[in-house]
């Protein structure tokens, strides 16, 4: 566990750093090279979604912070100016009295703090902290997300290339056959039929090329993409595929899985806050008590036996006696939430599970995949190779030759197919397990 911890934070320290590096010569350079690993720490260090997820969380520190802040007391300042059309008297014998002047201004003080509400102020407070946990794996979640993108997007961009090289060598060797069938044609030795056959394959071999060259641009594109790369900007796969270890142990994965995956442990968070909306109903059932304190000034004249300063204190109470049944149904809502919640965390748990073993099934199988297409390979060469010298001889025809050579292009093809799907699902299954960051 501390070692993932460890990874997942150099891997944001060094896609940091990598990003302030790309800002400075990825945008200027028209040419880049990236290996596996620089795409997933490129990918972390620039990504949109990353800054977005970053700012989502520490704008629910600071709403975390705003409740905690609400829990103390309350300062009011308050200035009243009155103006009557005339002042009010009253004849109290020969001199009129002022009751009320033209003008009256008054200033007051008010310093509040809740006492009951005190409690829901709490717990709503801690309410945000806990939502606050659950940005934060959010954001640890988005983290991960990017980095296997980009990994999973190199290694696709790395099987177009290599199909690409086999089209490229395909249309070569179709070439060369033409041509030799063309010298067979005139020396005696073809006829014209098994000649315009093989030229036909030059065709199928480039056309070949060109659906080749085109999964290429649009596996690079979105690569491209991911890395935050002008589309004009060349880039150059460096590197090979990573050396693996073997499947894991599928009751170690599940263990693995059920204690590392962040969608469980915000399951649980969600749990954890349906307990809080049901504190918060039942907080409607509590009268409101404050305490206050008010000073007050009035400037001017002052009325019939008015202060200049006074000063009150005391305790403001309020109830609601009755609202219609309102609260009783916002505890029923809150604790249907309970149960919805906890039924998802089971839900998540069945999910991880799935995941693991499907995860794991995938991984013997593009093991197993991978034999197979490295021993098709040696087979359809071998074949490639028999076939090319019976043709050279006469003993074939050329629909026989460009069979061996359909088969060996093709044997060809799905080795690297089952390379780079191995690599693919190793990544997978580190995913199901819960790493953070791919381990390459």
């Amino acid at each position: 566990m501390s070692t993932q911890i460890v990874s997942v934070i150099s891997l944001v320290l060094f896609g940091a750093l990598s990003a302030q590096a790309a800002e400075q010569s990825y945008e200027q350079a028209n040419s880049v090279a990236v290996s596996l690993q620089d795409a997933t720490q490129i990918a972390v260090g620039r990504s949109f979604r990353i800054r977005q997820s970053e700012a989502e969380r520490n704008a629910q520190v600071e709403k975390r912070r705003g409740s905690w802040a609400e829990v103390g007391p309350r300062v009011k300042g308050e200035y009243n100016e009155i103006h009557l059309r005339e002042p009010v008297k009253a004849s109290f014998g020969p001199q009129p009295i002022t009751i009320r002047p033209e003008l009256t201004r008054n200033a007051a003080l008010t310093i509040a703090q809740p006492i009951t509400g005190a409690a829901a102020l709490i717990t709503k407070a801690k309410f945000e902290g806990k939502q606050e946990d659950l940005k934060d794996l959010k954001l640890r979640q988005t983290r991960a997300e990017v980095a296997f993108q980009a990994s999973e997007l190199w290694l696709k961009a790395f099987e177009m290339k290599r199909q690409l090289e086999i089209a490229d060598f395909a249309v070569k060797v179709a070439s060369s056959q033409a041509s030799d069938a063309q010298a067979m044609e005139r020396a005696g030795r073809l006829n014209h039929a098994d000649s315009l056959r093989l030229q036909l394959a030059v065709s199928e071999a480039r056309s070949g090329l060109a659906r080749a060259k085109a999964g290429n641009d649009i596996a690079l594109a979105a690569l491209r993409e991911v890395l935050g790369l002008r589309p004009d900007v060349k880039i150059d796969l460096k590197g090979g595929l990573p050396k693996l270890s073997n499947p894991p142990d599928l009751s170690k994965a599940l263990n693995t899985a059920f204690e590392n995956r962040l969608e469980r442990k915000q399951a649980a968070l969600g749990v954890v806050l349906a307990e809080y909306g049901k504190k918060f109903a039942y907080t409607q059932y509590m009268p409101s008590v404050n305490a206050f304190a008010k000073a007050e000034h009035n400037m001017g004249q002052l009325p019939l036996g008015a202060q200049a300063y006074q000063h009150t204190y005391g305790i403001t109470a309020s109830w609601d006696l009755w609202s219609n049944g309102s609260s009783a149904f916002a505890v029923r809502e809150a604790a249907q939430n309970a149960v919805a919640a906890e039924e998802g965390r089971r839900s998540v748990d069945n999910m991880i599970r799935i995941d693991v073993q499907q995860a794991v099934a995938a991984f013997s199988a593009a093991e197993e995949s991978l034999a197979a297409a490295s021993q098709a390979v040696t087979q359809a060469e071998e074949v490639y190779r028999i076939q090319s010298v019976r043709f050279k001889t006469g003993a074939i025809l050329s629909s026989e030759l460009l069979l061996a050579q359909n088969a060996r292009d093709a044997a060809q093809v799905r080795l690297a197919t089952a390379e780079t799907d191995l690599v693919l699902s190793s990544l997978k299954t580190q995913k199901a397990l819960g790493v953070e960051a791919p381990q390459l």
